[in-house]
């Protein structure tokens, strides 16, 4: 072995152990500036490239990395990675999920009664409650898809006091409407109350400013409630434009439908709509009706039905911790 070997070899020594003697004592952090390669030729005399060879290897081996005009920095450990992108995602979610709960005194355990909470929660009977059943159904069937919930429609006509489906179901969803009659036959129960998306009167304005749009509802009632709620709000444009119809009145709904340059179909209108529709009538079903902010309403409320079941447990635990 030749002596620029020799030095080689032990200057590469030498860094290594530096190195993992400074993690180990906390000396040196991951990201921490390494001293460069000139105070490492001059601290162990040997030449800047005996000193560079080495921290090459050293960045082989994983412990540095090297940034060209800028320096040699230490790196972390790396932890092995996920083998897709769902285990990464499983993985982020589990170490905010920990961090959150060890800042609040939260052991291993009392996260696994919230999550087994919550996953009950999510299997009970949620009842989605409006005034016509082919809307309530809607709502109901989005509460599903959106957030995995038992969501089941219910009319508001036949709700009675003291029903186990609504005395036994952690929250109850209904609409503003209704949201005073749910609570006089249920009192004390959470109630959510849903709010229609944005882009659903934002898409309704467009087609109506465009030219004349027929609304299609699922009853009577449901298109003046519409009818008048678009009134009040000042939709900000031409009656004329704007027909509302419901869906019990087939022989009008299908005359507004001819004379019309669009058809809106308002959630929770029935199915057979647009089969007795034109084929050239243009329409539009909005693909969601409920507001992000309501469904994350919803979504806080399981999470609090969640938390109220466990919480008795998951409270002796955090005294215990701070007892100790």
């Amino acid at each position: 072995m030749s002596k620029q070997q020799v030095a080689g070899a032990s200057v590469l020594g030498k860094l290594r152990d530096r190195i993992v003697s400074g993690l180990y004592l906390g000396y040196w952090r991951p990201g921490e500036r390494l001293p460069s390669i000139r105070e490492i030729a001059d601290g162990e005399d040997v030449d800047r490239k005996t000193a560079a060879a080495a921290y090459r290897r050293l960045q082989e081996e994983g412990l540095v990395r090297v940034r060209p005009r800028s320096g040699i920095y230490l790196c972390a450990q790396p932890l092995p990675d996920p083998p897709g992108p769902l285990e990464r995602l499983q993985r982020q979610w589990l170490e905010h999920t920990y961090e959150g709960a060890r800042a609040l005194g939260l052991g291993t355990g009392s996260i696994l009664r919230v999550i087994e909470e919550v996953a009950e929660v999510e299997r009970l009977r949620l009842p989605v409650v409006e005034c016509n059943w082919n809307q309530a159904e809607a709502l109901a069937a989005e509460l599903r898809e959106r957030l995995d919930l038992h969501a089941v429609p219910y009319l508001l006509e036949e709700l009675r006091p003291g029903d186990p489906a609504l005395m036994d179901a952690p929250l109850i969803v209904t609409t503003p409407y209704h949201s005073a009659d749910v609570a006089l036959v249920s009192p004390g129960r959470t109630i959510i109350e849903t709010a229609l998306a944005p882009e659903v009167l934002r898409e309704l304005r467009r087609r109506a400013t465009r030219g004349r749009c027929v609304v299609v509802t699922g009853n009577a009632v449901l298109a003046e409630k519409v009818r008048r709620a678009l009134e009040l709000v000042r939709l900000t444009v031409p009656r004329a434009q704007l027909v509302i119809v419901s869906a019990e009145e087939r022989g009008e709904l299908v005359a507004a439908a001819a004379r019309a340059n669009s058809v809106f179909l308002w959630p929770g209108a029935p199915a057979w709509v647009e089969e007795v529709l034109l084929p050239t009538t243009e329409r539009y079903a909005p693909p969601r009706a409920i507001s992000e902010a309501a469904i994350a309403r919803i979504q806080l409320a399981v999470l609090d039905a969640a938390i109220r079941r466990s919480r008795t447990p998951a409270r002796a635990e955090v005294e215990m911790k701070i007892a100790g």
